[in-house]
């Protein structure tokens, strides 16, 4: 048995750090799987706005060499039972046990604090049934809960006709969130969980109110990210839906759709399609350049689907979204 010792991250250490990112940059070795830079991720480590408790952990050789480091993450208003997870091996240090110690770290760590579900993710490439993450994930008690589609859009991309129709408007912005819509926006933050499809696991949606809003605008900016926000406005002034486009500054090469939610009260007016080639149209700075936006929805989410192959999206992979009881 391969000698190793398990630390715990400190992230304001510059030394330890480089070690712990740079472990965790080598882990992304799949052509489709895109690590965060060195900023952004040390930013979230270092965030103490208080609505999650975020930390990781590094396993060492005996020689002193990081052979792979895990995060977990646990949410701190919300789902207070949950503990989200991942771990991250070097290639050349694989099937030497490091996954099985990281994970058993976190086991111990979760229940400590009264975590009793376990929450990772592992992906695999479309033309297969799964991966080694995949495997090591069952291995390690995880089961199957949510399957999500990765998909891609080549840039550039010529985007389809998609006006607002049946008294719908469209608003965007870049950066903080006009204050007269903050309280709807962090409502539509929360509401994802809840209105679009997930697994048997029973997730509460997650907290959101202004203060929120505001905390995560400030870390989009210490990580040197830019996020294209789109909002659709309802007949009755009210906010029915939005999408969000985010780019790093320091990563050139890729665009990530994050949340896309329409109100089921809203839904059947092409509203999913219309904000997301606005956001396309109003972002095109963003994406001089890049090569690929990114996006992921549930493989049951027929209407997303939809929208996205409207646009020129092609199924790239699977994300797996496996759960773990205590």
């Amino acid at each position: 048995m391969r000698m190793r010792t398990l630390e715990w991250l400190d992230p304001t250490d510059d030394a330890q750090f480089g070690e712990f990112h740079a472990a965790y940059t080598a882990a992304h070795d799949s052509q489709w799987d895109r690590p965060y830079e060195a900023h952004e991720q040390r930013a979230e480590l270092l965030d103490d706005a208080g609505y999650v408790d975020l930390r990781g952990v590094l396993v060492r050789e005996a020689d002193g060499t990081v052979g792979g480091v895990g995060i977990i993450e646990m949410p701190l208003k919300d789902n207070g039972t949950l503990a989200y997870v991942s771990a991250h091996i070097v290639p050349a240090h694989r099937r030497c046990g490091h996954g099985t110690a990281v994970i058993g770290a976190f086991v111990e760590m979760a229940r400590s604090r009264g975590r009793r579900t376990l929450f990772a993710e592992a992906r695999w490439n479309v033309e297969m049934e799964g991966s080694g993450n995949t495997l090591f994930a069952e291995r390690m008690g995880f089961r199957l809960d949510l399957a999500d589609a990765h998909r891609v859009l080549d840039l550039p991309a010529t985007m389809p006709d998609a006006p607002v129709r049946d008294g719908y408007q469209l608003r965007s912005w870049r950066g903080p969130c006009p204050v007269e819509w903050i309280d709807e926006y962090a409502t539509l933050l929360a509401l994802i969980v809840q209105e679009a499809p997930t697994g048997d696991y029973p997730l509460e949606n997650e907290y959101f109110d202004a203060a929120r809003v505001r905390s995560e605008e400030e870390l989009l900016m210490t990580q040197r990210r830019h996020r294209q926000v789109v909002v659709a406005i309802g007949p009755d002034g009210r906010l029915a839906g939005h999408t969000q486009l985010v780019v790093s500054v320091d990563e050139g090469s890729d665009a990530f759709q994050w949340d896309t939610l329409v109100l089921r009260e809203h839904r059947g007016h092409g509203l999913g399609l219309s904000i997301k080639v606005e956001a396309m149209r109003v972002a095109q700075d963003l994406l001089v350049g890049r090569s690929y936006v990114h996006t992921y929805n549930a493989g049951s989410n027929g209407p997303m689907i939809a929208v996205n192959e409207a646009m020129g999206f092609r199924q790239v992979g699977w994300l797996g979204e496996f759960i773990r009881e205590l």
